[in-house]
C-alpha cells in the first residue's frame, strides 16, 4: 500500500515532480510502462475546495464583433500584445520572462474567494478574435491571488504582468508541460482592468484521439469542448487531488491483456484528465462521486457524455478545468453480492492488501508496543511492516476484508500478502467467524515460510471440505528458482469433498510485482519489469505441481490461484498453459477479464489455472469486481483523508479484485493422510526455554498415532511427544535452526510442520562503571544539522585517545557502518562535540571535531567505547526501530535531546530495548544552544 505524496503549493513554489504510481508486493504497471502525455498526477495543493466543480453555464455562441476599447494605461515596458504571440507556437512561451499587455475575454474564473474557497487563485482569458496561425493557443492564465481585481466570465479585461511558465515537471527526461501564464512581480506588479462584459466565446471543439502529444498544446488555456462520450479510466487521484482520467471508447486495457488492439501509446493519445477547478488537496467534499454518503462512488467505466472548461497543461498532463459540470452516467454500477458460479464447491482468491496484526507504528492489534515484522525468520523491525499505520486503520481495513470474503461464501480461500505468521492468518479467521459463525472457516496453519515479510496462505470450510495431509511447500530447485525473485513461496494443499470424496490440490501463488523497476537487467521490455523473473517462477512452479501429481495417490487435479502479476497474454501465463493449465479467465466474456487498474489500463493480474484433469470438472469462473473499479479514496487508510467516506463494506476492500472458481468434482476414493500443525516461534535465546506447541495431530483415518516428535535442529536429540500440548527445548549457542515436528501414523504415513527460530545469546545487564565520559546531547535536525556531544564527568582530565565512537546504520548489529578514533585530551567537567562536515555554524561551537560518524538518523544507533568496551550508547545497536526510538514523547527523528542532569554515567547496555525518555530530555528541532556545555547535578 502506498500513498502519494505531497505536492508542492500551486504557483508558491517551484514544481518538482516526477509521477510515481508507487507499486506494493501485489503489482501492476507493464505494457509500456512511460509516464507520459496525458497521464496523472494532477494539480496542485492548497487550503479548501468548493463544494462542486465550476458550474457557470457555457455561454452561447455569437456573431463576430470588434474588441471592446480598453482606456487603462499600459505600462512602457510591457506593450499591448496579442495572447497568441505571448503563447506561441511551441511548449513554453517564446516572450518568457517579459512584462507584456493583454486582452481578451475571461472563458473560466477560478480565482480564491477568501480562505473559503480555493479555486486556482486566477483566471483564464482568451483573445476575441482568433490569429491565423491554427498552431498558437489564444487563451492563457492570469495568477491573480490576494486581492487581486475581481474579474467574472464574459468580462473583456486588460492585463499588464510578466510571461511566466507555471508547472513543468522536473528530471532529466521531463517534457515540457508547464502552464503559460501572466503574473505579477515586484517589478513589474500584476494590473487588471475590466474594459466590458457579457461577451460569449463559443468552445473550442476538440477531439479524441489526438495525433501526437503536442497536439492539444495549440489549446493551452482556451476554453474547450469534448462532445465525444468518455469513459472513466483512472481513479487514483480522485480522493487526493479531485482529479480523474477519462478516455475515448470506454475503459482502456493493458495491451498485453488481450481486450483491445490498442498499445499503451494509443491509450495515451486518447485520454484526457478532468479536473476540479481547484488546487486543494484532499478535497472535501470529493468531487464527481455519485452520492453524498457512504454510498457514493464513481467507478472505472462510468461515462459521460460531453466535457466542457478551460484546457490546462502541468503536472504531466493535459487536463480540463470544467465550466460545466459534467453528468455522469453509472454504466458500471456496483454488485453488491458476488457473481454466482454454479457448483457444489466454491473456490477463490483473495489479495487481501498488506494485512498486518503489526502495524508501521510498532504496536499491534492486541495493543503491544515497540514490536517489528520479518523477512521470514530475520530481524524484527517496524520499517518491515506493511498496511494499517495504526490500530484504527486496521480495524477499518479489517471490517472491509472480512465483509468481502464473507460475500465471497467459497469454501476454499486463497490469500496474498497477509503477514508472514500465523497470528495475523488467526486474527483473519477469528473475524471472519465472528462474523458467519463459530467454526466456519478454519486455516492451514502454515507458519512463517518464505523470506518476505507477507506470505499466501489458505482458509477453508470443515462442512465442505477435508485437508488431506499437511500443507506442502516447494523444495530444492524448484523453491529456490521461484522464490529467488520474491522471497514468497507458493503453499498447496489438498482437499477432498466432504460427501464424494472428489480431491484436488489448491496451489496459492504470488509471483514477482511488476514494480521498484531496475536500471539494468531485468527492465520493463513490454511486460512491466521483472518479467524474466516472473517466467522463472512459472517454469519452478510447473515442476512443483508435477510433483504434486506424482505424490500419494497421484492425485493429478491441480487449481493454481493467486496473484501472479502477469496479465492474460504475458510469458508466464504463456509458460502455465504450455503445461496443460488452462487459464479459466479466458472462459468469462472479455470486458470481465480483469482484476487490477494501474496508470488508468485495466487487466487481470490475478488468475486460475486447472489442470487438464480438472478442467472438465470446473463448472463456473468469474471475478467479483468489488475493488479495481473504485476510488482508491474509498479504502481505509485515514492519512489524506478529510471527506471520510469509509464504511465496512467489499467495496476497496483491496486493490485487487477478488477471482472465484466453482467446482464440481467427480468422486473419488476416500484418501486418508495424518495431519500435524505447530507453532514454531521464529526467535529464542540461548540458555532460556523455548516452547513448540502442537495443537493438532491427527493420524488419519482408522490409524493411530505411532510416534510424534520434535526435532530441534541443533544435533540434540529429537524431543517425543505423548500427543499435542508444549514441548520446550534449551539451545545451548546462537543460529538459526530448522524445527521439524514429525507424525508417524500406524500405516507407515508421515506428516511434519517446520519452522526456522534464530537464536540469539542473551543480553546481559551490565552495571554502570567507574565515572567516565557519556554522550550529553544529541542534535539530528534539519539536512546536516547533525551533533553529539561528549561529556567528562570525572575530576580528571581524559586522554581520548582510547576512546571510539561507532554508528550503527538501520538496525546493523555488525561491522559498525561507520567509526571514529578520538584524540587529544578532554579536561574534568569539559565537552567534546562530534558534528557533521555540513552542518551549520551553530552547530559547531568552538573547538567541534567534524566526523563522518555524525551522519545519523533518527532510526541509527551509536556507541561510546572505551578500549573496545561500550561505555555509553544512544539507540540499540542490532534493532530498527523505524523512522525512530520514540517512547512518552521523546523521539529521536527530527529533534535535539540532552542528557538529564541526574544522569552520572553511561548505558552500558546496547542490545537493551532504548526508551529515550528515560534519560534523554527532548527539544525541538534544530536547537543548538546547549552545545559546547553540560552540567550535572
Amino acid at each position: 500500500m502506498t500513498h502519494p505524496a505531497l505536492r508542492p503549493t500551486w504557483q508558491f513554489k517551484a514544481l518538482a515532480l516526477t509521477l510515481v504510481l508507487a507499486l506494493t508486493a501485489c503489482g501492476g504497471g507493464g505494457g509500456g510502462g512511460g509516464t507520459s502525455f496525458p497521464l496523472i498526477p494532477g494539480p496542485s495543493t492548497g487550503t479548501t475546495q468548493p463544494n462542486t466543480p465550476p458550474s457557470t453555464d457555457a455561454p452561447p455562441p455569437v456573431a463576430e464583433q470588434p474588441p471592446p476599447t480598453c482606456t487603462a494605461a499600459v505600462p512602457a515596458n510591457a506593450p499591448v500584445t496579442a495572447i497568441s504571440s505571448v503563447q506561441g507556437t511551441g511548449d513554453t512561451s517564446p516572450l518568457a520572462t517579459q512584462p507584456v499587455t493583454v486582452r481578451g475575454v475571461v472563458v473560466g474564473d477560478f480565482q480564491n474567494t477568501g480562505t473559503t474557497t480555493v479555486k486556482l487563485n486566477g483566471f483564464f482569458m482568451q483573445q476575441l478574435v482568433p490569429d491565423a496561425d491554427p498552431l498558437t493557443s489564444e487563451g492563457v492564465f492570469v495568477y491573480a491571488p490576494n486581492n487581486a481585481t475581481r474579474v467574472a466570465v464574459g468580462d473583456f479585461v486588460q492585463v499588464s504582468g510578466v510571461v511566466t511558465e507555471f508547472g513543468q515537471t522536473a528530471g532529466a527526461d521531463a517534457k515540457p508541460d508547464s502552464l503559460t501564464q501572466i503574473a505579477g512581480t515586484t517589478a513589474d506588479p500584476l494590473a487588471i482592468s475590466v474594459c466590458a462584459s457579457g461577451i460569449a466565446i463559443s468552445p473550442t471543439q476538440i477531439t479524441l484521439p489526438v495525433a501526437n502529444e503536442s497536439t492539444l498544446e495549440r489549446y493551452e488555456g482556451m476554453l474547450v469542448e469534448i462532445a465525444q462520450p468518455l469513459a472513466v479510466t483512472e481513479l487514483f487521484e480522485l480522493g487526493r487531488y479531485g482529479q480523474m482520467v477519462l478516455a475515448l471508447n470506454g475503459r482502456q486495457f493493458n495491451a498485453t491483456n488481450g481486450n483491445a488492439a490498442a498499445t499503451h501509446a494509443q491509450n495515451l493519445l486518447s485520454r484526457i484528465v478532468l479536473d476540479d477547478g481547484s488546487s486543494r488537496q484532499n478535497p472535501n467534499p470529493i468531487p464527481y462521486l455519485s452520492a453524498a454518503g457512504t454510498d457514493g462512488t464513481r467507478r472505472i467505466g462510468d461515462t459521460t457524455q460531453k466535457v466542457t472548461g478551460i484546457l490546462s497543461h502541468n503536472f504531466a498532463a493535459y487536463r480540463i478545468q470544467p465550466t460545466v459540470a459534467p453528468v455522469f452516467a453509472q454504466a458500471n454500477p456496483r454488485s453488491p453480492t458476488a457473481p454466482v458460479v454454479s457448483g457444489p464447491l466454491k473456490v477463490a482468491s483473495f489479495n487481501v492488501l498488506n494485512y498486518f496484526t503489526t502495524f508501521v507504528n510498532g504496536e499491534t492489534s492486541s495493543g503491544q508496543t515497540g514490536q517489528g515484522c520479518s523477512f521470514g525468520t530475520g530481524p524484527a523491525s517496524a520499517a518491515n511492516c506493511r498496511g494499517a499505520n495504526n490500530l484504527n486503520e486496521f480495524q477499518r481495513q479489517r471490517a472491509k476484508i472480512v465483509a468481502a470474503i464473507a460475500g465471497l461464501d467459497a469454501d476454499v480461500v486463497g490469500l496474498m500478502e497477509i503477514q508472514n505468521s500465523d497470528v495475523a492468518t488467526n486474527d483473519l479467521l477469528a473475524a471472519l467467524n465472528a462474523k458467519v459463525g463459530p467454526n466456519t472457516y478454519a486455516a492451514v496453519n502454515s507458519g512463517v515460510f518464505g523470506t518476505d515479510a507477507i506470505k499466501v496462505d489458505i482458509l477453508y470450510k470443515p462442512a465442505k471440505v477435508q485437508r488431506v495431509g499437511n500443507a506442502v511447500l516447494p523444495t530444492g530447485t524448484d523453491l529456490a528458482d521461484y522464490t529467488a525473485a520474491s522471497g514468497r513461496p507458493p503453499l498447496a494443499q489438498r482437499f477432498s469433498a466432504v460427501g464424494n470424496n472428489g480431491g484436488f490440490w489448491f496451489v496459492v501463488n504470488h509471483l514477482k510485482s511488476k514494480g521498484s523497476c531496475p536500471t539494468t537487467g531485468d527492465i520493463d521490455q513490454g511486460q512491466g519489469c521483472f518479467n524474466l523473473a516472473r517466467t522463472q517462477q512459472a517454469n519452478a512452479l510447473n515442476s512443483f505441481v508435477a510433483k504434486l501429481k506424482a505424490m500419494d495417490e497421484d492425485e493429478t487435479d491441480v487449481l493454481m490461484m493467486g496473484d501472479f502479476n502477469s496479465y492474460l497474454l504475458e510469458d508466464p501465463t504463456k509458460v502455465l498453459e504450455a503445461a496443460g493449465n488452462e487459464s479459466l479467465l479466458k472462459r468469462m466474456p472479455a470486458d470481465n477479464r480483469y482484476t487490477y487498474v494501474f496508470g488508468g489500463e485495466t487487466g487481470a493480474l490475478d488468475h486460475a489455472y486447472a489442470s487438464s484433469s480438472l478442467g472438465s470438472q470446473v463448472s463456473g469462473v468469474s471475478v467479483w469486481h468489488i475493488n479495481a473499479d473504485e476510488p482508491t479514496a474509498l479504502d481505509y487508510n485515514t492519512d489524506f483523508t478529510t471527506d471520510d467516506r469509509y464504511a465496512p463494506t467489499p467495496f476497496r476492500a483491496s486493490d485487487h479484485d477478488p477471482v472465484l472458481v466453482a467446482l464440481t468434482l467427480a468422486a473419488d476414493a476416500a484418501v486418508t493422510q495424518p495431519i500435524v500443525s505447530a507453532s514454531v516461534p521464529t526467535a529464542a535465546k540461548v540458555g532460556e526455554t523455548y516452547s513448540v506447541n502442537i495443537f493438532e495431530a491427527t493420524p488419519g483415518g482408522a490409524t493411530t498415532l505411532t510416534s510424534l516428535a520434535v526435532d530441534w535442529g541443533d544435533g540434540s536429540a529429537a524431543t517425543t511427544a505423548p500427543g499435542t500440548g508444549t514441548v520446550t527445548h534449551t539451545y545451548a549457542a546462537a543460529g538459526t535452526y530448522n524445527v521439524v515436528t514429525t507424525l508417524t501414523n500406524s500405516a507407515g504415513q508421515t506428516a511434519t510442520q517446520s519452522g526456522s527460530v534464530n537464536v540469539s545469546a542473551v543480553v546481559v545487564v551490565v552495571p554502570p562503571g567507574p565515572p567516565d565520559l557519556f554522550f550529553s546531547e544529541y542534535v539530528e535536525g534539519t539536512a546536516s544539522n547533525k551533533a553529539i556531544e561528549i561529556y567528562n564527568p570525572t575530576a580528571s582530565a581524559v586522554d581520548l585517545s582510547l576512546y571510539t565512537v561507532r554508528l550503527y546504520s538501520n538496525g546493523t548489529a555488525t561491522p559498525p557502518t561507520n567509526s571514529q578514533v578520538l584524540s587529544g585530551s578532554l579536561p574534568p567537567g569539559g565537552v567534546l562535540v562530534l558534528a557533521n562536515a555540513s552542518a551549520a555554524a551553530a552547530f559547531k561551537p568552538a573547538g567541534t571535531f567534524t566526523s563522518g560518524v555524525v551522519n545519523f538518523n533518527g532510526d541509527d544507533a551509536l556507541t561510546l567505547e572505551k578500549s573496545g568496551v561500550v561505555i555509553d550508547r544512544f539507540g540499540q545497536v542490532g534493532f530498527d526501530p523505524g523512522a525512530e526510538w520514540t517512547v512518552g514523547g521523546v523521539g529521536t527523528l527530527n529533534r535535539t535531546l540532552r542528557r538529564k542532569p541526574d544522569i552520572k554515567a553511561g548505558d552500558r547496555n546496547p542490545g537493551l530495548a532504548f526508551d529515550p525518555s528515560v534519560q534523554w530530555i527532548g527539544l525541538p528541532e534544530d536547537t543548538s544552544d546547549g552545545l559546547g556545555a553540560h552540567t550535572v547535578n
